[in-house]
């Protein structure tokens, strides 16, 4: 059962009303503009929609929606490296680079082996995310951008975006290096602007030129769709616009993709504007509440290290404390044979030797659900501490 899986971030659980909007917008192609002019506007008040979100002070939202997080980072990455091209070929011996935290999607890495540029990861601090600055420090003269991460998906940290951003103003003063940034807000896009409101990590930050976030994670929409959003046009190049006689009407468009479901677009318009919406608010504090009592049970079991205490976004991710505890595993195997999946891996820079683990809180884990897991955590503990005692 796709609720079950405690690993994955995407929607499971849809209302009613969701689940008629895919059946009704099914057949529609969302590339082809020109047939359905309704859906370019339903998409054009999604961005705006999300523009407020993020604080763009009322500008005309410029951006678009994408097939995911990754196309819409493929595409911040292209725009990036368009504009640093314009400035000047790299240095004799160079190439672009782009630097990275080091909680960073691996779709960052894909871009940087696909274009041709170099990926520089800023080294981890003494925790899970990296120092503002080891990004600063990370960047040259051919430095394309910064990327920062609102949510990493091996544990659920946010990268620290106005600490960086002070680092690269600092930079700019002392080098006069100006490095603009991207925040991967896959997740966090629409988990901080609820709880994290004073947050500040968006538009709020001149250096911000872009944001990308993803609508079917805790956007609650079906997969599969993606939004990107810049500042203001001067922050894309306009010959990554291109259009096509023979779909739609010729009219300039961003993409990667000539098929494109129009149903999770037409999810995430009534999700954002319609006042019969559930709202984000009351849904992702209930995934809070859930995410810290199981936190709760998790912090007292020794051998175990949690990797996200805070709780950034509501998931908790859970480590070996040294390599030779073996905790997560057992972990994992007790709740699997309760009906619940969760991942164990190799976590990025983690303990030599140790794993992790995590349970990603979604909105509709609810009720009896909430209730069974709740239960089944703590089962689990008592058994693994049990064998381990």
């Amino acid at each position: 059962m796709p609720e079950r899986n405690l690993g994955t971030y995407g929607t499971t659980f849809f209302e009613p009303k969701l689940k008629r909007i895919s059946e009704a917008a099914a057949e529609y192609n969302l590339v082809n503009r020109a047939e359905y002019p309704g859906l370019v506007a339903i998409e054009q008040d999604c961005l705006a929609a999300l523009g407020n979100l993020w604080h763009a002070d009322g500008r005309p939202p410029f951006g678009c929606s994408t097939s995911g997080s990754t196309e819409a980072a493929l595409l911040a990455g292209l725009a990036l490296l368009r504009r640093r091209q314009r400035r000047g070929a790299p240095r004799t011996g160079s190439r672009p680079n782009l630097v990275v935290g080091a909680g960073a999607h691996v779709c960052w890495y894909r871009f940087c082996a696909y274009w041709g540029v170099e990926a520089r990861t800023a080294p981890r601090d003494a925790g899970l995310t990296s120092e503002p600055a080891a990004f600063a420090d990370a960047c040259d003269e051919d430095t394309v951008g910064v990327i920062t991460t609102l949510g990493a998906p091996e544990h659920g940290r946010y990268d620290p975006v106005e600490g960086v951003v002070a680092a690269l103003d600092e930079l700019e003063s002392r080098r006069g290096l100006d490095v603009p940034v991207h925040v991967d807000a896959a997740s966090g896009g629409f988990v901080a602007p609820f709880l994290q409101p004073d947050l500040r990590w968006d538009f709020r930050l001149p250096r911000v030129r872009s944001v990308n976030a993803s609508g079917h994670k805790y956007g609650g929409t079906s997969l599969s769709v993606g939004w990107l959003l810049w500042r203001d046009a001067g922050d894309c190049p306009d010959d990554l616009f291109l259009g096509v006689d023979y779909i739609g009407d010729g009219e300039p468009a961003i993409g990667l993709s000539f098929s494109r479901a129009a149903a999770p677009v037409v999810q995430q318009h009534y999700l954002l504007t319609s006042p019969d919406a559930p709202g984000y608010g009351t849904a992702l504090e209930g995934c809070r509440a859930l995410a810290r009592d199981l936190t709760a049970v998790l912090s007292g079991v020794p051998g175990l290290r949690l990797a996200n205490p805070g709780l950034d976004l509501p998931v908790v991710s859970f480590t070996d404390a040294s390599p030779g505890c073996d905790r997560v595993r057992p972990l994992a195997a007790a709740l699997r044979a309760r009906g619940w999946y969760v991942p164990v891996y190799a976590l990025h820079g983690g303990p030599a030797g140790g794993l992790a683990g995590r349970i990603v809180v979604r909105t509709g884990m609810s009720g009896a659900l909430s209730d069974r897991l709740r239960e089944d955590v703590l089962a689990a503990v008592r058994l693994t501490s049990r064998r381990h005692g």
